[in-house]
């Protein structure tokens, strides 16, 4: 009877055990996933770090190799995209948005798998280290959300959503230091429901990714702490001056941006490795020009122009977004968050020169934010990246003034999204952009003499129809003797 009874009270313990298993390991593996979004996050960061270091000491010493290893290094890595992993070019945020807004499976496993991750990881990572004024923060962003997919791959819809949505944000968390900026962005950029904007699982992850990355990373100010705000009421005039100006800059950048995307990607259809060479050698004549500062994520660029503004450049915000634009019109890996902080910083050096009624440092913050909200049109996200990225808590109010001013102003110039004009081409049907083929089947067909047709009918057809074979048109009725040529039915060329 005591062995019996011990074995039931057993039996009773290991079914409460594994219920309680079963409760709670899908909280046990969005834990894990958060946590390997930190360990990811702090991986990519070290690495990207590493490898432009490397390649700063090789240009210092002999400054025309970037001519040569640049563009090499850049149709290197847009050959093995286009090869092994298109869905990893660009930025990733587009990616997710796709992923996020698309209901099919097949292209959400495409864009956010294992294999995507990794390959977009180790391709920013060679374009840093040719010199690609790339960043990678938006790729971690895609890296976040394909660790938490994987992980919610066994959910119903709702939930993998909800985990693609915190996998993004705690990838701009771990990527940044910045756990309030992943929340803001998630809830701003990535979110499209009130369902996912209060999602539990979102602070969660978020939280545990950034406390990972900060105990790999240390708690890591990437711009330096900055002390400085803005005492009187007239040195809010910056706040409108950087507004304005960063918004003009950064909504010309996006719009200049998708339209070159769409453009190159016709062009290299047709021209195929040439594109990305070019891109690459102008890139490198831009570092050769700038002194080397155009090069890569721009991180050291934005610190000197906060602590020493004087030190760059005035053409430095102008070289740079120029570099951003043909690395990311190169079509390899890699984000605009960091560069567009660059940029910002460069107008703000510029500005603080010609300001002289606010604190320089103010000034550069200001025009940071502006800039790059008209980019993204993210205002508070902008705004509370500067904010975490210096820890001046003090200066919260004018960044956002500033922000949503620029994101205003950017959508006069351009009332598209970036990322979700980008994403819209991710979702829509692929389009055939090679020439037709010529046929040598049309060149030995023998034309009979038109018909003579009546006024009526002697309306002028469109370019596009007037230029295209007989049978291509279709609204005439062929004569007996053209259909009895079977060397007439030429299939109709591809509009």
């Amino acid at each position: 009877m005591t062995f019996a009874k011990s074995r039931s009270v057993l039996k009773q313990r290991w079914r409460q055990l594994n219920l309680a298993w079963r409760r709670w390991r899908p909280r046990v593996a969005y834990w894990s996933a958060a946590a390997a979004i930190g360990l990811a996050a702090s991986a990519f960061a070290w690495s990207s770090e590493f490898v432009q270091q490397q390649f700063a000491r090789g240009v210092a010493h002999w400054p025309w190799i970037a001519v040569l290893l640049t563009p090499l290094g850049m149709v290197a890595v847009w050959w093995v995209t286009v090869r092994v992993a298109p869905e990893a070019a660009g930025s990733g945020i587009p990616q997710v948005l796709a992923a996020l807004r698309n209901e099919g499976k097949a292209l959400r496993e495409r864009l956010l798998s294992v294999q995507t991750a990794g390959a977009k990881m180790l391709l920013t990572l060679v374009g840093l280290a040719c010199g690609a004024s790339v960043g990678r923060e938006g790729p971690t962003v895609q890296i976040g959300a394909a660790i938490a997919n994987v992980v919610g791959v066994r959910s119903n819809a709702t939930t993998q959503r909800s985990l693609i949505l915190a996998g993004g944000a705690a990838g701009v968390a771990a990527a940044f230091n910045t756990p309030i900026a992943g929340i803001v962005f998630a809830f701003e950029e990535l979110a499209s429901s009130l369902e996912e904007q209060t999602s539990g699982t979102l602070l969660v992850l978020v939280f545990i990714a950034a406390v990972v990355a900060m105990s790999i990373l240390g708690h890591r100010v990437y711009l330096g702490v900055v002390d400085v705000h803005l005492v009187l009421w007239s040195e809010w005039r910056a706040v409108l001056i950087c507004g304005l100006v960063g918004g003009l800059a950064g909504g010309l950048f996006s719009r200049t941006l998708f339209a070159g995307t769409r453009l190159v990607r016709r062009l290299t259809g047709v021209h195929g490795w040439r594109i990305p060479a070019l891109c690459g050698l102008a890139v490198a004549i831009l570092g050769l020009i700038s002194l080397g500062s155009t090069y890569g994520s721009g991180y050291e660029e934005t610190r000197l122009a906060l602590e020493e503004p004087q030190m760059l450049s005035w053409f430095f915000p102008l070289l740079k977004a120029l570099a951003t634009l043909l690395s990311y019109l190169s079509g390899i890996p890699g984000g605009v968050f960091s560069p567009s902080l660059a940029v910002g910083a460069g107008l703000g050096a510029d500005l603080s020169r010609l300001i002289d009624f606010a604190p320089a440092a103010a000034v550069t913050l200001l025009a940071m934010s502006a800039y790059f909200a008209g980019v993204t049109q993210t205002p508070l996200t902008a705004a509370v990246i500067v904010s975490e990225m210096t820890l001046d808590q003090r200066m919260i109010l004018p960044l956002m003034a500033s922000s949503l001013l620029a994101a205003a102003v950017a959508r006069l110039i351009w009332r598209d999204s970036l990322y979700r004009a980008m994403m819209r081409d991710i979702l829509a049907p692929p389009i055939d952009l090679a020439p037709p083929a010529k046929t040598d089947d049309a060149v030995a067909v023998p034309i009979e003499p038109a018909p003579v047709l009546e006024p009526l009918e002697a309306v002028a057809a469109p370019a596009h129809i007037a230029d295209a074979p007989d049978a291509a048109i279709g609204a005439e009725p062929q004569s007996s003797e053209h259909q009895s040529n079977p060397d007439s039915n030429l299939p109709p060329q591809q509009q």
